[in-house]
């Protein structure tokens, strides 16, 4: 069993995004994930580190992977996602676990801002030599593809159901690089996902791993 501790805001506890990715273990690998979520709305991650709980959660909780989210609308920016995420990192590998980058997604009327967000998650990866969920690019990938998929919420800010399980897909692809369920899965299928919508999540996960 792989235990995964998220930690974030409503980025990743809409729709209950933590347990898609327990979903896609179940079902792409027949494998239990424990999943754990430190999320409270609009937090950045430098809130997080003021927080009793996610320096024991972190160093005491036993997890494998740390899934680390940042705040996003606004973007504070590369140099104080680096500040912020490299903080909670140190603490990562103190506990012998495995940093996740859950990079998220411009908002619906800016999507020239996704370019900024992918640079410096990007960025941050390489250096700190953690895994990355590239959920706003793959979400930039199929709006361009597929303009027809409702990715957002109504604020045109959060994730509806299809968004949130691009993101979870993008977060289990990002630890496992296993395959995804086909379009007819209920995982897709029950969330607005069509063959077109979930080939283009598909081929970007895994042309970004080849590239």
């Amino acid at each position: 069993m792989q235990k995964i501790l998220f930690i974030g805001n409503s980025h990743t506890y809409f729709n209950d995004m933590p347990a898609m990715v327990a979903e896609l273990f179940r079902q792409s690998l027949g494998q239990e994930a424990h999943v754990t979520m430190l999320a409270s709305p609009g937090m950045s991650l430098r809130w997080h580190y003021d927080q009793p709980e996610t320096k024991f959660n972190i160093l005491r909780g036993g997890y494998d992977y740390v899934v680390l989210q940042q705040a996003t609308h606004p973007f504070d920016g590369a140099e104080a996602l680096a500040r912020q995420a490299g903080r909670l990192i140190r603490w990562v590998r103190e506990a012998k676990a495995t940093p996740v980058l859950y990079m998220t997604w411009a908002a619906k009327d800016d999507p020239a801002g996704q370019a900024e967000l992918t640079g410096a998650f990007t960025r941050l990866a390489e250096r700190e030599n953690a895994l990355l969920a590239p959920a706003g690019e793959v979400w930039a990938a199929v709006r361009k593809g597929c303009p027809e998929a409702e990715l957002y919420f109504r604020d045109g800010r959060h994730a509806s159901p299809l968004g949130s399980a691009i993101a979870a897909a993008s977060i289990f692809h990002a630890i496992t690089g296993a395959a995804l369920p086909e379009a007819s899965d209920l995982f897709w299928a029950g969330r607005g996902g069509d063959e077109k919508a979930v080939s283009i999540v598909k081929m970007t996960l895994f042309g970004a791993e080849k590239g």
